[in-house]
């Protein structure tokens, strides 16, 4: 617990967390207001839900209807002006609270600061990790700031930093040069871009949550881990226990579990397992529903396929997530499909070496992105070992490993003048 002086600091601290958030969003304009118009309302919602339960139903309908609204920017022009960047992460964590509240697992929160931070807590809110309110509300009111964890979450953000500005913002070159003429580059091109593209998704997204978890740690809050290691996974479905954690928790406990998860027979399962991918699908875009149902047939039937050997399994499990990543590659399923056949019939891979050695990435750069791959291999590899080494350096040995990280990332790094900035992949969902 907190002594008084400490609650007023952290009821300060969160203030200025949730006007931070707030004033990010100011900047994507009229976007900000549907934020703080969602937290307003969710939080006015919750606390009815106990006395009036058909109002967790009317939330519920309502925000799967706006989120499903304001996703289709295919169809309404103005989309991009209203929807918030990360609407999809706290419209599943106002639901979920709103479900559990309905449930009976806790009181409504009635400090509306306390639930606002919890909507708009700014280091997590464009790409998670998806926090249950239990979770949240323990994590910032159990906060402890320390010397210590204040270094480990800026070797943590600086290690999120390499593996975005180094990794995954050459492969990015490449991706990027093979996706924009699907006509030209087909064959082994397509076949190296879901490749690379598996590898630039992993640094993209993971490096961003290693960010948002550094940055957390050095404010004083332990947030949920969101990968573990994922292509070190043997099947499609330990691969999904290893990836974007925090949404797989999420659909099997309010998608999954609701629709009766595995107690009511074989078929039923199989089932519910391709409901909760088509879910997934919906989640990430309309245009990912084939990407679902082949996730949840991979899940339901891929480990009858599994061998004796982890080497082959993991081969085996990579390949196919990255064939199917390729749906996040190209712009429809057509190109996508026609791509993923071109790799069986274009033989084209004795010119693959030349062809994407040319791709505007230097000599030093393939050496220097090839290196980097090595330690994030390494690192997953040997994360546990590492970590636990790693606490237990003396302060000075802690600080050193920041000075490093720090000087790599701002020598080998790609930003800057002439380098295109990107978005973080999964912020766009």
């Amino acid at each position: 617990m907190h002594k008084p002086g400490e609650k007023t600091d952290v009821m300060v601290i969160n203030l200025l967390l949730f006007v931070a958030g707030l004033a990010v969003y100011a900047g994507y304009g009229i976007s900000s207001i549907y934020l703080l118009a969602v937290t307003l309302l969710s939080y006015l919602a919750g606390r009815l839900i106990p006395r009036y339960r058909s109002v967790m139903w009317v939330s519920t309908v309502l925000q799967i209807l706006l989120l499903l609204l304001l996703r289709a920017q295919h169809w309404l022009p103005w989309q991009p002006m209203i929807a918030p960047i990360g609407i999809s992460y706290f419209t599943l964590q106002v639901m979920a609270y709103h479900v559990d509240l309905y449930r009976g697992k806790y009181e409504p929160e009635k400090n509306l600061l306390t639930f606002g931070l919890f909507v708009t807590y700014l280091p997590h809110l464009f790409m998670g990790p998806i926090e249950p309110y239990a979770r949240m509300r323990t994590a910032l009111e159990e906060r402890k700031i320390s010397g210590d964890f204040f270094l480990k979450g800026a070797v943590r953000s600086l290690w999120g930093l390499l593996k975005k500005l180094v990794i995954a913002a050459r492969l990015g070159v490449i991706v990027s040069a093979i996706s924009a003429e699907p006509e030209r580059y087909q064959g082994a091109y397509a076949l190296a871009a879901m490749f690379l593209y598996a590898v630039q998704l992993y640094a993209d997204f993971s490096g961003g949550i290693d960010i948002v978890l550094g940055v957390s740690r050095m404010l004083g809050i332990r947030m949920s881990e969101n990968f573990d290691a994922p292509y070190f996974a043997q099947s499609v479905r330990e691969f999904w226990r290893r990836w974007h954690i925090t949404l797989g928790e999420w659909l099997r406990e309010y998608v999954y579990i609701p629709l009766g998860g595995s107690r009511k027979g074989k078929l039923r399962r199989f089932m519910n397992t391709i409901v909760t991918f088509l879910v997934s699908g919906i989640w990430h875009g309309g245009g990912y529903l084939l990407w679902g149902l082949l996730h949840g047939i991979f899940v339901s039937w891929g480990e009858k396929f599994r061998t004796g050997s982890k080497t082959l399994n993991r081969v085996a499990t990579f390949l196919v997530v990255s064939f199917l990543w390729s749906f996040f590659i190209w712009p429809d399923t057509a190109t996508v499909l026609r791509m993923a056949v071109s790799v069986f019939t274009v033989f084209n891979y004795d010119a693959l070496p030349a062809g994407i050695s040319g791709m505007e990435l230097s000599g030093g750069d393939w050496i220097v992105l090839g290196v980097a791959c090595l330690l994030l291999w390494i690192y997953d590899w040997k994360s546990r070992v590492l970590k636990a080494r790693f606490c237990a350096f003396p302060m000075a040995a802690k600080v050193g490993v920041a000075g490093l990280l720090a000087l790599t990332v701002l020598t080998f790094g790609m930003y800057g003048i002439g380098f295109t900035a990107s978005e973080f992949i999964y912020s766009r969902f």
